[in-house]
């Protein structure tokens, strides 16, 4: 038995155009199709840079001074995201992207030895960062969409 590869989307609407068409007409369509959804997809990934990853590093670079903090296990202050874009079009604050960037970056800690348990400040700083980031949400979600609440 003799396997034959199935066929493609493109070689699927070709063989079906070629019933009715001229075969160079059927490329041509083919061609144009091709084209136009590259073009499609160009403009759909630039759009997410220039809403997504542009909009984070430009929050990253400029937060000093407008990030939530914790001072200890009970005290935490909360101020929403300075520039509400980001959020409204992803729904999450960037705030905490930076938080979940700060967990990862725990491991290669040169400060962290292995006496002081990576993965105890890692469940320790977990549990911190999760009840502000539910904080920092319900914070956002006033300011957006006052329905929204996270318990």
């Amino acid at each position: 038995m003799i396997y034959k590869k199935p066929l493609n989307q493109n070689q699927t609407l070709l063989m079906i155009l070629n019933k009715r068409l001229h075969n160079s007409l059927s490329k041509y369509i083919i061609y144009l199709k091709i084209k136009y959804e590259k073009n499609d997809i160009l403009e759909y990934y630039n759009q997410r840079w220039l809403k997504i990853a542009k909009e984070h590093y430009y929050l990253h670079k400029n937060h000093m001074g407008k990030f939530s903090i914790i001072h200890d296990s009970k005290i935490y202050i909360i101020k929403k995201d300075f520039k509400l874009d980001y959020f409204k079009y992803t729904g999450i604050s960037y705030q905490i992207i930076e938080l979940i960037h700060q967990l990862i970056k725990l491991k290669n800690d040169k400060y962290l030895t292995k006496d002081q348990g990576y993965k105890y400040w890692l469940n320790y700083d977990d549990k911190l960062y999760t009840l502000l980031a539910t904080k920092i949400t319900n914070e956002m979600n006033k300011h957006t969409n006052p329905q929204i609440k996270i318990e």
